[in-house]
C-alpha cells in the first residue's frame, strides 16, 4: 500500500513517463501517474510536471516551477507531503535534466524536428440544384506537424466568403488529414487553385480545377476511352504478330518455299 493508503498503488518507477495501476480490489479503481514536460522556444524554458491521478480525478501534482509538490485532495495530502521530503525533492528538481532535457535531445528529430509533407487533391460535389452553389473539397492527407494553411483563389483571385474548414483529423500514424471547402458556382472556363502551405514544403502546392460544360466532359471522357481501346488493340496486334513471328518453319536454303523439305532432298 503507497503512502496515502492507496490500494494496489505501485512504488515510484524512476524516470517513468506514464505509470498506470490497477487495484486488486473487486472496484475498479485506477491510479494514473503522467510525467509531463513543456518546452518553450526550443529548450529555453522547460517545465516538469508529475500528476498522481486516482480514479478520474487528480489528487496531487508537482510543478517545476514551483520547486515543490501541492495536494488536490485529502487522499492526495499524505502523497503530497511524501515527495516533499529532500529525498524526493532532489529526484524530483533534477526531473527537469534528466527527464525532460535528455528525452528532448533523444527524441528531437523524431518528434519536434519530424517533417512529412501533404498529399493535395481537389474533388466536386455537385449542387441537386441548379440554382444553389457546387462544392469544391481541397483535400490536404498525410502531413506532420499539424500546422497547415490552405487557400482558395478563382482565376487568380483569392476566396474568403463561402470558405469553409472541416476539424483537423488524425490519421493515427502520426500524420493528419484536414478539408477545407469552398462553396461557389462556377461558370465555363473558370479556373479554381487550391494552395496549401506546410512547413515541409519549400513552394507552397497549387492544385487547378478549371469550370467545363458536361458535353466538354463527356468528349474529354470518349477522347481518353477511344484512346485507351486503341492502345490496347495495338499492343494485342504486336502480341499476335510476335507469336506467330516465334512460330514460323525453317525453311532449307536452296529448297521451294512452298514444297515439304523431303520433297526438295528426293529430287
Amino acid at each position: 500500500m503507497a503512502p496515502g493508503g492507496i490500494p494496489g498503488a505501485a512504488a515510484e518507477v524512476g524516470g517513468g513517463g506514464f505509470l498506470t495501476c490497477s487495484s486488486l480490489l473487486s472496484e475498479h479503481f485506477l491510479l494514473q501517474q503522467k510525467s509531463e514536460c513543456h518546452y518553450t522556444n526550443g529548450m529555453q524554458r522547460v517545465r516538469y510536471l508529475k500528476r498522481l491521478i486516482w480514479g478520474q480525478q487528480e489528487i496531487c501534482y508537482y510543478d517545476s516551477d514551483l520547486g515543490f509538490s501541492v495536494a488536490r485532495t485529502e487522499l492526495g495530502r499524505p502523497i503530497a507531503e511524501y515527495w516533499n521530503r529532500l529525498e524526493w525533492l532532489s529526484y524530483l528538481w533534477a526531473s527537469v535534466e534528466k527527464f525532460c532535457s535528455y528525452n528532448h535531445r533523444r527524441f528531437k528529430n523524431i518528434t519536434v524536428d519530424r517533417r512529412v509533407k501533404p498529399r493535395v487533391k481537389i474533388s466536386t460535389l455537385k449542387a441537386e440544384s441548379s440554382h444553389r452553389p457546387s462544392l469544391l473539397v481541397c483535400s490536404a492527407t498525410g502531413f506532420y506537424p499539424s500546422e497547415i494553411a490552405t487557400k482558395w483563389f478563382k482565376n487568380g483571385q483569392e476566396e474568403t466568403a463561402g470558405v469553409v474548414s472541416r476539424e483537423l483529423l488524425h490519421n493515427g500514424d502520426w500524420t493528419f488529414q484536414i478539408q477545407v471547402m469552398l462553396e461557389t458556382k462556377p461558370r465555363l472556363g473558370d479556373v479554381y487553385t487550391c494552395q496549401v502551405e506546410h512547413i515541409s514544403l519549400q513552394t507552397p502546392i497549387t492544385m487547378q480545377w478549371v469550370a467545363q460544360s458536361d458535353t466538354a466532359k463527356r468528349k474529354m471522357f470518349i477522347g481518353i476511352g477511344g484512346f485507351v481501346l486503341g492502345l490496347s488493340f495495338t499492343v494485342l496486334g504486336l502480341l499476335i504478330y510476335q507469336k506467330n513471328k516465334k512460330g514460323e518453319l525453317p525453311v532449307n536454303e536452296g529448297a521451294c518455299p512452298m514444297t515439304p523439305s523431303f520433297l526438295n532432298k528426293q529430287t
